[in-house]
């Protein structure tokens, strides 16, 4: 004879599962030893965590000078953080080519601190696939911050270049880069201006980078 699972016990079942769900999504917490910069931090456990979809300007470090606005980035990285716990939230690909974690960092409050460091123009999107669940949002904070003229944003110095961007990568290079006979016809794209190419959701590329934000 078939059995029948009970109403409440049924209901508590999809309960249950609902639940796990929700913490899957929801991440885990961790406290924070330390922040390194502006886009890294460094648990209590060892492991250094790097922001999904978001860069910031570098400080110094062995034989390469700090770029504008990289120690205003790792202090404002660590205004938002503080002594808080951060909940991770973790994307496709979980770790980069030196092992770091890759996460969107949430603070108790539910606020994303990738987005707030962007939003405070103090760092830029930087899309990288697969982990763009959030792309929409942060290129969106961009465009406000930028409207905004905050951090980097501020005083803004065009200069009388032309950039070609690479539609598969998002990443932007000056025109003279050697880099750009290696992109495709078909993903080239052209721009007049360095405010178009980070309207449009553009990062400097690393190949020929100039000083973007002097």
């Amino acid at each position: 004879m078939r059995r029948t699972i009970r109403k409440p016990i049924f209901l508590a079942i999809i309960l249950l599962l609902m639940l796990c769900a929700e913490g899957a999504r929801a991440g885990e917490w961790f406290a924070v030893k330390r922040v390194n910069d502006g886009d890294t931090v460094q648990l209590v456990d060892g492991r250094l965590v790097r922001f999904i979809g978001v860069n910031s300007p570098e400080i110094d470090h062995e034989h390469n000078t700090a770029e504008p606005f990289g120690f205003e980035a790792r202090a404002r990285n660590r205004e938002l953080i503080g002594t808080q716990r951060i909940r991770l939230e973790f994307d496709i690909d979980r770790f980069d080519d030196y092992g770091r974690l890759l996460a969107y960092v949430f603070l108790p409050d539910g606020s994303m601190v990738n987005e707030k460091l962007i939003q405070s123009g103090l760092a830029y999107c930087l899309y990288k696939l697969p982990n763009v669940k959030y792309e929409d949002r942060l290129l969106r904070a961009q465009r406000e911050a930028m409207q905004a003229r905050a951090g980097m944003w501020r005083e803004w110095h065009e200069k009388n270049r032309s950039y070609v961007g690479n539609r598969n990568s998002r990443r932007f290079h000056a025109k003279s880069c050697p880099e750009v006979k290696r992109i495709s016809s078909r993903n080239r794209i052209r721009f007049n201006s360095r405010w178009d190419v980070f309207g449009a959701g553009y990062a400097p590329s690393k190949e020929c980078q100039p000083d973007f934000f002097k």
